[in-house]
């Protein structure tokens, strides 16, 4: 077993061993909150009694579920390991009596006193370093998939271990693919005042977190991020000639969403950037688990586009203009 494999494979049988798991809660802030979307889109998919969340955390403080308890997991993360909002979240889930999982870079921190287990993930400012399997957005993934083979079972459980084991070389693969389209991405979109972010389906948690991480916080860009199903309900009114979007094209049931909005994008001219993982080696992965790892890969891909981004606007990804600076 692999490092992650093993600390998720882990700490699932040591709860079992103490209570049932009937529902699971994603819980966090901002990036937090995102990174879990792979492991909550694969429980919504594949689970056929596990009740599954995804609440941010101050939510989940004020508005807390009444089914929280005993037979509860609830898995949190905070960067820093200090985010307020996160950390009373894992104390009430504690004081209701769920079991807490804590992911966290910094060990030693508020978020791990209130977790019954800490899993210290892999982050870097420069991604090509770290083993993308081991960062948060995995760790939700290798979390979920434990928790429903150790529950349920889940009948492609040999497959999801086997794409974990070749992730890390589909992905170097593919950031370094995109490079020279980065760059060429940077020059022709670095004066935009707006880009939406669209996706469906495994990918649109990170088509969110695009939005919200890097475009609004870490670039001032005004940005939303719109589902490709939605597109057709509101949102594709304010498509005309040069009208920005990013599409994360995912490989999977949803696709199809994609193509539809890709196809009315295209007809009324808006200015649209594709990444699909179909066409930077998804395909490498078996086809009956591949479409849980489109939100990851276009995740590590989109490292590669921020950073040519920021460069070309010279705005680093560091700059903020409130956060950790002034009292929120």
């Amino acid at each position: 077993m692999s490092i992650a494999h093993q600390n998720a494979h882990t700490i699932i049988r040591d709860i079992l061993s103490k209570q049932h798991i009937e529902r699971v809660w994603f819980v966090g802030c901002g990036g937090s909150l995102t990174g879990f979307w792979p492991g909550k889109y694969f429980l919504d998919c594949e689970a056929k009694k596990l009740a599954v969340g995804y609440v941010t955390s101050n939510e989940f403080v004020h508005a807390t579920p009444n089914a929280l308890g005993k037979n509860s997991v609830v898995i949190l993360a905070s960067q820093q390991g200090n985010t307020a909002e996160t950390v009373e979240a894992a104390r009430i889930a504690r004081q209701k009596g769920a079991a807490t999982i804590g992911l966290v870079y910094t060990p030693g921190t508020p978020l791990c006193e209130h977790s019954d287990y800490t899993i210290e993930y892999c982050w870097a400012r420069y991604p090509e370093t770290v083993d993308p399997t081991q960062q948060k957005a995995a760790y939700s993934l290798w979390l979920a998939l434990e928790v429903l083979a150790q529950t349920e079972g889940y009948a492609h459980y040999d497959e999801m271990v086997s794409a974990f084991a070749s992730f890390e070389s589909v992905v170097r693969g593919a950031q370094q693919q995109v490079q020279a389209d980065a760059r060429h991405f940077a020059e022709a979109w670095k004066s935009e005042k707006v880009i939406y972010m669209m996706g469906s389906g495994p990918s649109f948690g990170a088509a969110h977190q695009e939005s919200i991480c890097i475009l609004l916080e870490m670039q001032w860009i005004n940005s939303a991020s719109i589902h490709s199903g939605e597109y057709f309900h509101g949102p594709f009114e304010i498509t005309e000639t040069g009208t920005p979007f990013i599409l994360l094209k995912s490989s999977g049931r949803t696709r199809p969403l994609d193509d539809r909005a890709i196809r009315f994008i295209e007809r009324y001219q808006g200015k649209l950037q594709i990444i699909d993982v179909e066409k930077v080696g998804i395909d490498a992965l078996h086809a009956s688990v591949r479409e849980y790892f489109c939100g990851l890969l276009h995740n590590c891909v989109l490292d590669v586009y921020n950073l040519a981004l920021a460069t070309a606007r010279n705005h680093p990804l560091t700059t903020r203009r409130y956060m950790w600076k002034v009292e929120y």
